[in-house]
């Protein structure tokens, strides 16, 4: 009798656990628990952890939206050579991004603010890419994009810049429309191996403070489907050896009158060296007259 009513415990048992694994859900891949997230910025200035980030080109830096949609996509190589003083004059620092930086952003939520894209590193620097859509004056459509302005924030208190007498936080910017050369049309991805050097200027005083190299750049800030770049629309112009740095104590502006001066000098004493060798010739060769010879 003892031993049926085990029996019976024990098929009871097995029963109820039975029942609680048919009445449990499985939640679809869509709705477990995901494997990856990220924190962002929202737009009021509170964190979001976003879930299921989109996948993005390997060794690019990525920005995504408040679903996990990458909307900024950026890929480049960048030298920068930063101007400070000291009491013995002016020197300059010369900094590469290095290939752990950091990138986070803000994407286009609402139609007054732009997208940015800040890439930071050891250091206290981050380098800030600031896109823009272009409307077309002739009837307000929008079929470009571009980029707005290029800043460096950088503390010259920092270690690395030994013996500044102005250490603090800095901002250095581009000017407004001096970066006409990235405007690209809408569904496209801009892409250039080595784009003209770009000048920033200190936000407080106005003077030229940084020069920017870029190398193998290729960004994209709207219109980003399946998480990769679009097509690509090749830059036009390309400065050749952009890509080297800067020698120390060089004009921080780009000065079209050396090479004029330097091109006209070379003329000129190519001509005089031409004459002078024809005068010469002239007087040292004298004519032979073949008549006295016979």
């Amino acid at each position: 009798m003892k031993k049926n009513l085990l029996l019976l415990q024990f098929l009871a048992q097995i029963s109820a656990q039975s029942s609680m694994l048919t009445n449990r859900k499985i939640k679809p891949p869509s709705q477990q628990s995901p494997s990856i997230n990220s924190t962002i910025k929202t737009s009021s200035g509170g964190n979001l952890v976003l879930a299921n980030k989109q996948a993005a080109p390997k060794f690019s830096y990525v920005v995504w939206d408040e679903q996990g949609m990458v909307c900024i996509l950026a890929k480049f190589e960048a030298t920068l050579t930063i101007t400070f003083y000291t009491p013995s004059g002016a020197h300059q620092l010369i900094e590469k991004i290095p290939i752990d930086a950091k990138s986070k952003g803000r994407c286009d939520y609402l139609l007054d603010e732009k997208p940015v894209l800040d890439v930071t590193w050891i250091g206290g620097f981050t380098f800030r890419i600031i896109f823009e859509k272009i409307i077309n004056s002739d009837d307000n459509s929008v079929d470009r994009w571009g980029i707005n302005s290029i800043d460096l924030l950088y503390n010259t208190a920092d270690s690395l810049f030994r013996g500044s007498v102005d250490g603090g936080k800095k901002v250095a910017r581009t000017k407004p429309g001096s970066l006409g050369m990235f405007t690209t049309a809408m569904g496209k991805s801009y892409f250039c191996p080595s784009p003209p050097i770009i000048n920033l200027y200190e936000s407080k005083t106005g003077k030229p403070s940084v020069v920017v190299r870029l190398t193998n750049v290729h960004l994209q800030a709207f219109q980003i489907e399946m998480g990769k770049f679009a097509p690509i629309s090749r830059c036009s112009q390309v400065s050749f050896g952009s890509g080297v740095a800067a020698p120390l104590y060089v004009s921080l502006e780009q000065d079209d009158s050396v090479p004029v001066v330097v091109g006209t000098l070379t003329v000129i004493v190519s001509i005089l060296v031409i004459v002078g060798y024809a005068v010469y010739k002239s007087w040292v060769f004298k004519p032979v007259d073949y008549d006295t010879m016979i």
